[in-house]
């Protein structure tokens, strides 16, 4: 099978599992907050194929940049608006970060016990473990359409209002820059490396 079509197979758990976690981390969050939005549109829910964008996750799997579909949601439905925007927005890459560590220790154990000498089972948890510390690190970053930046502006909108629309006006090239200049694979790479490296460390304590 050629290097490239089976390195794509490894990477689609991973790929499915972060996005399905992250947007049902939105969800579930907003949800629990009293907004039922995403309930009746179907997205309260693991499976992958209520969050998948099916361009974006070609896009991701070709290109190593995708998306998933946005959930979307009513903050007016909150009791604390600007506190709902801040913890729904932050349960995506937090949602993220768990499964990581779910993975690591799950991973662990399955590796250690069931399939010490799969290279195929190791690789595939390995993916899920680092992609989601990727994917947490990523939507962190304050740049629109990303979780960190719809963070910051639940903060500091209501006073800068103008700065956050000139901001969003470039945000997309902004984004690009990063993305063509390599910016973003510093900015995203040193402390998923860090965080991925933390966890691996860890290893010999628990296996």
């Amino acid at each position: 099978m050629n290097t490239n079509i089976m390195d794509i197979l490894l990477s689609l758990p991973a790929v499915f599992l972060a996005m399905s976690f992250h947007e049902f981390g939105h969800a579930y969050v907003a949800y629990r907050l009293g907004d039922d939005t995403p309930k009746l549109q179907g997205r309260l829910t693991l499976a992958p194929l209520a969050h998948v964008d099916w361009l974006g996750l070609i896009m991701f799997l070709i290109f190593g940049f995708g998306w998933a579909k946005p959930v979307k949601i009513d903050p007016n439905n909150f009791k604390n608006r600007i506190k709902g925007d801040i913890l729904v927005s932050f349960a995506g890459p937090m949602f993220n970060f768990i499964l990581a560590v779910i993975s690591f220790f799950m991973g662990g154990v399955l590796i250690k016990f069931l399939f010490p000498t799969s290279y195929i089972a190791s690789n595939i948890i390995e993916r899920i473990i680092r992609l989601n510390i990727v994917f947490g690190v990523l939507n962190l970053i304050p740049i629109p359409t990303f979780d960190g930046y719809n963070i910051i502006k639940a903060i500091f909108f209501r006073s800068n209002a103008k700065a956050f629309w000139k901001y969003e006006r470039y945000g997309n090239i902004i984004l690009l820059i990063c993305i063509l200049t390599g910016i973003l694979n510093y900015i995203v790479g040193i402390p998923a490396q860090f965080l991925y490296n933390s966890l691996i460390h860890m290893s010999w304590i628990f296996f």
